[in-house]
Formats: structure tokens, sequence, C-alpha cells
């Protein structure tokens, strides 16, 4: 489990948690207010976004750093508040998820505190000692990556605590998930498990079984449970799942399955803009020189890049070996990547045998395949 990019995406999903409710011509049952004390976005739009669909319910401006929405419930569910961006960044806005139910409810959107009805009272518990747990466990990695630690007893000591306490917040997030899945605290609890890379496709599907609606009809969850469906189609042990693509060199289509018949393949899904991406190249081409061979081929399969920014890398890095575009997406949807570096090994029979490889790991299991 690679727990320091676990922890980096829990930190993102514990920022994003919200929930809200629609306008109708009803007596509004769900009072929202709040605070969103950030000068650039005076005078600027908030928005009330039903989070079954990802569709605005209702907008408002923001003003004096205050917005209020009075809208119906008929069922609590889970929504989001969201700001327009603050620059012309289009990520630039805020953001916090709420439980959109009957009652007073007040949200900041700086601070990420919510209260005023039971769930939004439950998930703001929820939320902070969640953010507590990852913060100590933060703190016992940056203990062992401290010059100051030098003790290797020392470092397995605060390891060993580090994965104790991941342990329990994994299973307090799971309790909060059994105890919640008939309401809309609980999307927010197994959204959040499935960052836990120990959570399978399959393993989410049954604690799914007997969600309430408001479960399994949260966007998000649905967005990472089709990803993880992606990838459980091209795991370790899975055939490859053959590509269009277009060959760098000839500009012409080619097929992911001509390039690597009959080969152990090392394919690496990359772009010229991603810093890991170029770090890994120097390992890549290490192992291209010293394998390849008609049993062996290294392919560089490029991504979310634009034409001359993927040639310059090329030529700047002095990639040599097979390199393949896609322009489409369908490459990195198919294989469920949502980060890159992506590196995959594929055998001679087709059968993918790796995932995730990085620095040394990918030349020893190359040497592996090839019975080196």
């Amino acid at each position: 489990m690679n727990t320091n990019r676990f922890i980096a995406t829990l930190v993102v999903v514990l920022s994003l948690a919200g929930f809200v409710c629609p306008v109708s011509a009803q007596t509004a049952d769900c009072h929202i207010r709040g605070r969103v004390a950030v000068d650039a976005l005076q005078g600027k739009n908030i928005a009330v976004l039903d989070m079954a669909t990802g569709e605005p319910l209702a907008a408002t401006k923001i003003k004096d750093s205050t917005f209020a929405f009075d809208i119906v419930v008929t069922k609590p569910f889970v929504a989001m508040l969201k700001t327009d961006p603050q620059n012309g960044n289009a990520r630039s806005y805020y953001f916090l998820n709420i439980i959109a139910e009957p009652g007073d409810i007040y949200a900041d959107l700086v601070t990420d505190s919510l209260s005023g009805t039971p769930l939004n009272d439950r998930c703001c518990q929820f939320s902070k000692h969640c953010r507590e747990e990852v913060n100590v466990i933060n703190a016992y990695y940056q203990q062992m990556n401290s010059e100051a630690q030098a003790s290797s007893s020392d470092n397995e000591e605060l390891e060993l605590k580090a994965s104790r306490r991941l342990d329990e917040l994994i299973n307090y997030v799971k309790a909060a998930y059994v105890e919640n899945k008939d309401n809309a605290l609980g999307a927010f609890a197994m959204d959040m498990l499935l960052e836990f890379e120990g959570v399978d496709y399959e393993s989410a599907l049954a604690l799914l079984e007997d969600a309430a609606p408001v479960v399994t009809n949260y966007l998000p969850l649905k967005q990472k449970l089709a990803k993880m469906e992606r990838v459980s189609h091209t795991a370790v042990g899975k055939n490859f799942i053959d590509l269009d693509l277009t060959d760098y060199k000839t500009g012409r289509p080619t097929k992911l399955s001509k390039v690597i018949k009959d080969k152990v393949a090392l394919i690496d899904f990359w772009a010229s803009w991603c810093g890991p991406c170029r770090r890994e190249i120097p390992n890549i081409a290490k192992i291209h020189e010293k394998y390849n061979s008609k049993d062996f081929v290294v392919v560089s399969l490029n991504v979310w890049d634009k034409p001359e920014a993927q040639a310059k890398a090329i030529k700047d890095l002095k990639m040599t070996w097979t390199q393949l575009t896609d322009p489409t997406r369908n490459a990195t949807e198919t294989y469920g990547v949502d980060g890159i570096p992506q590196i995959l090994l594929i055998d001679k029979d087709g059968k993918i045998i790796a995932r995730d490889l990085r620095g040394e790991e990918m030349e020893a299991a190359v040497k592996k395949a090839l019975g080196k």
C-alpha cells in the first residue's frame, strides 16, 4: 500500500466533504446559512449542487462574506456548496459538502465547519476525528523522514505506530459507514473508505449491497466505483485490453496488441508536463538499453499532453524506444488511470503481471518476467 499517496488523497477527500437541498414552491424547511470570508469572492455566486447528479439546485450572491439558501427537502441527501472561481483559474473555488435535511444549517467554507442539524453535527464530528487521525499519522511519517531521525529501530517503531493508527482509522471509517448506510452520512463514509487501497471493487460492491439509495446515488462514490471497475478489469492477473493508438514516429494509427505481440512489455503512461514521469525516464532508458530484444519491448504511451510538448520532451530526454500517443483519453479510461506515471508490465501471453512500478522495482520485475 502506498501510504503517503493515500494520506495525501484522504486529506483532499476530507477537505471536500459536502451535501445540500432543492428549491420548490413548497414551504422551505432547510435553511442554510454560511460564511465565505474571501475578498475575491465577494459579489460572486455560490450554488447548491445535488451530489446525486452534480447539477446545481439554486444559486445566490455572496454578500459581506455571507450567503443564505431556503430550500425544500423531502428526504435528507448529500449536497455541495460551491462558489464561483475566485480568479481566472477554474479550480480556484471553495466548496463544502453538507447533508441537506430539515432544520437550520450553518457552514463556513473557509474553516470547513458544519453544524445545526443531527446528521450535519455527526458529519462534522466524523470529519474532525478523521482529520485528527490523519494529522497524527502524517506526523509519524514526517518524523521518519526527518534528518534527525537516524536510528532504524526508531523508524521501525514509528512505522509500526503509523500502521496501527491507520488500521484503527480504517476500522473507524468502516464502522461509521455500517452504522449510517441507511442515511446520507453513509455516503460520505463509504466515499472515504474507498480511498483505502485495501478495499477492492468486489468488496465495495458487497458493502453497498443493502445501502440506501442516498448512498449508492452519491456521485463521487459512483465515479470512484466506475474507476475501480475499470481497474479491476486491468488488474494484475488479467489479460491486457487492446487500445487504438497513434504511432508517434509515423503518425499512423496502430494497436497496442501489434506493438507488444509475443513480447514482455513495459508500458509507461506519461506526459511531458509530469515531473514524476520525467524522473522515471532515466530508469526506463536504462531498462531499454539493457534488455531490448525480440522478446522485450518498452512502450511510452503519451496521455493528456500537447503534441509539441511531447515532441520536445522525447528529444530532450532522448527517448529512443517505442513511442505511442493517445489523444482520446480512451487508454487512461480503459486502464482506470487517474494519475501518472502509471507503469505496468505485461508478459508474452498478454497477462498483466505488475502495475504501479517505480524505480528499481521496474528492473527487478522485468528480469523476473524474462527469466534472467
